[in-house]
């Protein structure tokens, strides 16, 4: 067996899950990879996760919002977390076996991580357990591959907040995978001193490195297929067309009248509405977009006794 290990030098976080993708379909039968990458600040979440059950989407300029292929749920990446992924056949995947390798690596650092029944990575400190790296995965026909976080020293604080959904929207009924919440501590905490650097010469120790060029490196990310994922993965149809159906309650748009209103979305479409909002029907639920289109259909309408201006104000909390 023909294994790789790929350290990608770019840290966005489209472009390195695109690449991932690549790599995984260009899989050769007597070859794994092991790649690892950073990410710019992202909150990522699963394929099949609702984005404001796991945070406020477009709260934050600088923190990229990702929908990956994969399922599982939130995680957030910067430039203290390493992401790994396993990219192999089939036949030779088994999640157990990569966490054991991870496992293996972070031991030549120091370190004593274990693996709990959620194939969650977790390190005792202080007398108490953290998760210090989560896991999702992906099969397409005879090949897979087994990602997952590695904790060092990212950012706690902006970790919380970033992950942390809003309080106005209230959901009655939400398909999908919800995260499940864990304390969680950096590596570096646990081992002090412990860098980003020193892991990546442990995981080169570990196993056979490849290098790459710059060029090489720069022909990867601008091939056609690598282009047209990254489009797609960065695309609001992606990101917040995907999300699972689901009910929204909406009865404190103008309480009393609006007691006990729902509103319901499906393929990131504005799907059902009680009678007086009927023409919100059609419409993009929670783009960019979404509150000038509003605007078009508020602009001459009253309702409760409300200028369109201050319907729109109130519409856009709910459904911007």
């Amino acid at each position: 067996m023909n294994k790789r290990l790929l350290i990608s030098p770019f840290n966005d976080p489209y472009l390195n899950l695109s690449l991932e993708n690549y790599l995984m379909e260009h899989l050769e039968s007597d070859e794994e990879i092991l790649f690892l990458y950073i990410d710019d600040p992202s909150v990522v979440i699963g394929r099949f996760q609702n984005p404001w059950l796991e945070c406020t989407p477009h709260r934050s300029r600088d923190t990229y919002l990702v929908r990956r292929q994969s399922g599982g749920g939130t995680v957030y990446h910067d430039h203290g977390n390493l992401n790994f992924s396993f990219i192999q056949n089939l036949e030779n995947y088994d999640r157990m076996t990569n966490l054991k390798e991870i496992c293996r690596v972070m031991k030549s650092c120091g370190l004593d991580l274990d693996i709990n029944d959620r194939h969650d990575l977790t390190v005792s400190h202080g007398g108490s357990v953290y998760k210090v790296s989560g896991s999702a995965f992906r099969h397409k026909k005879d090949r897979a591959f087994h990602h997952g976080t590695l904790l060092i020293s990212a950012e706690t604080g902006r970790l919380k907040e970033s992950i942390t959904p809003g309080t106005l929207k209230k959901f009655t009924k939400a398909s999908g995978t919800e995260s499940k919440r864990s304390p969680v501590i950096n590596l570096n905490r646990v081992k002090e001193g412990l860098t980003m650097e020193a892991v990546l010469d442990a995981f080169r120790n570990c196993f056979p490195e490849c290098s790459m060029s710059t060029e090489e490196w720069d022909g990867l990310s601008e091939h056609s297929e690598v282009e047209m994922e990254r489009s797609r993965l960065l695309s609001e149809d992606w990101i917040l067309g995907k999300t699972p159906s689901f009910r929204q309650d909406i009865s404190s748009l103008n309480p009393p009248e609006t007691k006990g209103w729902e509103i319901s979305v499906s393929k990131g479409v504005i799907s059902e509405t009680p009678p007086e909002l009927d023409f919100l029907k059609g419409l993009t639920y929670g783009r960019r977009q979404t509150p000038a289109d509003l605007a078009k259909k508020t602009a001459r309408l009253s309702l409760f006794g409300l200028s369109g201006d201050e319907l729109l104000s109130r519409l856009v909390q709910f459904i911007g």
